[in-house]
């Protein structure tokens, strides 16, 4: 993965990081949601981990948002 991608990941966990707390919600809360573990989320949340868009669609639908928020700058 070039650093361009890594930096990419961590923009668009940054910004679901973002949402999620200003809507007030917790990751165990979008996990519950969205049935996914904690650990999984986490790992999006900070970048680690690319996430498929079907994932993005549902995170995006569980804090009630747009997805195209979370490729903002």
């Amino acid at each position: 993965m070039t650093a361009s991608e890594k930096k990419f990941l961590k923009l668009v966990g940054a910004n679901i990081a973002k949402l999620r707390r200003e809507k007030g919600l917790s990751q165990l809360d979008v996990c519950a949601e969205i049935k996914m573990e904690k650990p999984n989320l986490s790992s999006i949340e900070n970048g680690r981990q690319n996430v498929t868009s079907l994932t993005l669609l549902k995170i995006a639908k569980a804090i009630n948002v747009d997805v195209k928020e979370f490729f903002e700058i």
